[in-house]
């Protein structure tokens, strides 16, 4: 079987592990018997009967109009080619070549790339004084000043929460944007599940005033990957600031042609199953997490500041004087996948259903690496981890440096002088950006995950770039370049 299938192979191996990963299904554990028995009829194309993703009517308009009830949406969309599709449909909904929005340099590299494809103008977030962003996220207070900056731009961007479940006050940059003429675009991907629980979970998007919001359902919600929704808020159509009419178009631009019945049918149960649910599972995962938290030794340290989302857990693993390469190796001979382990940080995402047994045998495996003995070392290690992220930050954090513009970069050729050139010519010529005095990114350059570019395409890199890329390397961190 393995030399007929190999990668059928490889994902069937792994059925027995246990997962703190997404898809929050759990390798299909939390389906009933029934569903499982049923996916493949659900994998049909569009007929009389099935309807149609793109123009809904009937019961696919019944399943969009339920999630957006439930999400607290004027309009709804299922999107079954995954957040990536999502944001290009949200940001080319919101602008026009040409125009100017306000985000972050670190952002999904799918809004990367949706910036070049559309020809927008982005106008980078950064601190007045030079500080630097924890792990390039913004404070509101910057995002105000930024947008107060470039009061012609017609839209902010906003990541939140993030990959490590920190969120940010979303009401204050809304209600600026909204007196600015700009409309809000939030990427909610790990957030979809905050619907499900308020108080207990940060507050939506949505309710703090967003008018176009993404969700990857199939990151915190019990849906097949890579089911993610998309969200247009009610004032925001009630006032004019967002276009049902042109995100429809935008939905079949970008779209398949073909979408999905099997994962927006199960977009439509993740929604059903966490509204008959309620409260209680996720009550139950941040008691669990707090209760794994009190069990590990001091030397792990819970990331969760406050307004974070208590329904992940994230761990500091720094202490130790263990690096990422041991810690991936001990999680993995205990049969556990995390969703990431980074050079101090272990990302866990439990599921709705996550058994308590999971998190014994995580404790049991956490608690049995033994810390460095070498305190100097374990200082030492610390310091380097620091400066490492010192650098991360000030790069993730530095103001533009364009050389091109992304979709030059990205889509044109910048060696261009007027001669006929073949593909391969053109190739040649990219691989030498970066080897010429003066370097620029012909593509995204960022660690994954979680994606966020250290270098946008049309940028300079410098040594401080080289310097990090090689660090994360030796870490076995995956880099895209």
């Amino acid at each position: 079987m393995n030399n007929q299938a190999p990668l059928w192979s490889a994902l069937w191996q792994q059925a027995d592990r246990i997962s703190f990963h997404m898809p929050a299904h759990r390798q299909g554990r939390v389906f009933s018997r029934e569903w499982i028995e049923s996916l493949t009829s659900c994998d049909t194309t569009e007929l009389e009967r099935t309807g149609d993703l793109a123009i809904p009517s009937e019961h696919v308009k019944e399943a969009y109009d339920l999630a957006a009830d439930y999400f607290g949406a004027g309009e709804t969309w299922f999107v079954t080619t995954g957040t990536t599709i999502a944001i290009r449909v949200m940001i080319a909904s919101a602008l026009f070549e040409g125009d100017v929005i306000v985000m972050p340099r670190a952002v999904h590299m799918a809004a990367v790339h949706a910036v070049a494809l559309l020809g927008l103008n982005p106008h980078f977030v950064t601190s007045a004084n030079g500080r630097r962003f924890e792990d390039g996220q913004p404070d509101a207070e910057s995002f105000i000043a930024a947008m107060r900056t470039r009061p012609d731009a017609k839209a902010v961007y906003v990541t939140c929460p993030d990959y490590y479940g920190r969120t940010i006050d979303l009401r204050m940059i809304a209600t600026e944007a909204h007196r600015l003429g700009m409309a809000l675009l939030v990427d909610e991907a790990h957030g979809a599940h905050f619907a499900a629980a308020p108080g207990i979970l940060p507050p939506t998007a949505l309710s703090q005033g967003a008018d176009y919001v993404v969700q990857s359902a199939h990151k915190t919600l019990p849906a097949l990957t890579p089911a993610s929704l998309l969200h247009l808020s009610k004032d925001g159509i009630a006032c004019g600031r967002l276009c049902p009419q042109r995100v429809a178009a935008m939905v079949r631009v970008f779209q398949t042609s073909s979408p999905s019945f099997m994962i927006a049918a199960s977009t439509d149960l993740a929604r059903a199953v966490i509204s008959r649910e309620g409260h209680a599972p996720w009550q139950r995962l941040a008691e669990l997490n707090r209760r794994v938290v009190n069990l590990l030794p001091a030397y792990y340290r819970r990331v969760a500041p406050p307004g974070s989302d208590k329904s992940r857990l994230v761990l500091d693993y720094s202490r130790l004087g263990r690096g990422r390469t041991e810690m991936v190796a001990k999680l993995d001979d205990a049969g556990i996948d995390a969703e990431l382990i980074d050079h101090r940080r272990i990302v866990l995402i439990p599921a709705i259903d996550q058994p308590e047994s999971d998190y014994d045998i995580l404790a049991r495996t956490l608690g049995s690496i033994i810390p460095s003995k070498n305190d100097v070392f374990t200082e030492r290690h610390v310091q380097r981890l620091e400066e490492l992220e010192n650098l991360r930050d000030s790069l993730f954090s530095a103001p533009a440096s364009w050389q091109f513009t992304p979709r030059q970069a990205l889509f044109g050729n910048p060696s261009y002088s007027g001669r006929s050139e073949t593909m391969a010519d053109v190739a040649d010529s990219a691989k030498t950006y970066c080897d010429r005095a003066t370097k620029f990114a012909s593509h995204v350059i960022a660690p994954y995950p979680p994606g966020m570019p250290i270098a946008w395409p049309g940028e300079g890199i410098d040594d401080r770039h080289d310097t990090y890329i090689q660090l994360l390397q030796e870490a076995n961190i995956a880099v895209r370049d």
